[in-house]
């Protein structure tokens, strides 16, 4: 007659019950950004981050491609694109003048005239989700601002929506936060300006010893421009811009 060492057994059973719950863990550690998605339905402000994110930070890196402009309308084409004069003056001699005193809100500025189409796309598509969903859109505003901060981009809509189904639901404002450290670039692009503007020339190792996470380049061209390249070194962000200050025409200072 054989015997079943029922101790034995019930550990066994345990041991796969115990099994099978960290599997389903696992799968559930794993998968979990997809489930999330399915069973928790994305916030508006998640919703409008993404919907906006890669058109931001393709006009972002657009615009500070060019000196802060879309469009530079004073420039200097550097191996094909058109740089903007962040300061500047066509006179020997003399130092430059400024061009763009309030930078960061110029960019600022820039940047959500380029993307107001796009948001307007993404309101429209919230709002009809929220309509696939039952719900009754009463009134809805797109009224946007954006501010660039210490360490990303924020973009505030101004919504006003109101979603009716069993209860009301009011939206008065959707606000997105893109990670960014162009706020750095600005400050240093703007200080770099000034001091062109006062003394006609900055040293830049002075610069990426204050910020060493921070490249600073500069190229001077045959007519007395100069264009300044700074990088972020852990986010490869970039800022390019051109300045011409104090130049002396060909010939300057030779005694024969």
């Amino acid at each position: 007659m054989i015997k079943i060492n029922m101790k034995n057994k019930k550990g066994q059973v345990t041991l796969f019950v115990i099994i099978a719950i960290l599997i389903v863990i696992a799968v559930l550690i794993i998968f979990w950004p997809k489930l999330k998605q399915i069973i928790v339905p994305l916030s508006p402000e998640l919703n409008l981050q993404r919907c906006i994110e890669s058109d931001l930070k393709k006009e972002l890196n657009t615009i500070t491609s060019n000196g802060g402009s879309r469009n530079p309308s004073l420039y200097f084409s550097y191996e094909g694109n058109k740089i903007e004069y962040l300061c500047y003056t066509n006179e020997n001699y003399k130092t430059c003048v400024m061009q763009q005193p309030l930078l960061k809100q110029h960019i600022e500025r820039e940047l959500l005239d380029a993307l107001k189409p796009k948001i307007t796309e993404c309101i429209e598509s919230m709002k009809s989700n929220a309509e696939s969903q039952g719900y009754e859109v009463v009134s809805i505003n797109n009224n946007p601002s954006l501010q660039i901060e210490e360490n990303d981009i924020k973009l505030t809509v101004n919504t006003n929506m109101i979603l009716k189904k069993d209860n009301s639901i009011k939206i008065n404002k959707v606000e997105a936060k893109i990670p960014s450290q162009i706020y750095d670039l600005l400050m240093i692009t703007s200080s770099i300006s000034n001091w062109e503007a006062r003394y006609g020339d900055t040293d830049i190792v002075t610069y990426m010893l204050y910020y060493p996470d921070i490249k600073v380049e500069k190229y001077r061209q045959d007519d007395g421009t100069k264009i300044y390249i700074l990088t972020n070194k852990n986010t490869k962000e970039k800022l390019v811009f051109a300045t011409r200050s104090l130049n002396f025409p060909p010939g300057y200072g030779i005694k024969f």
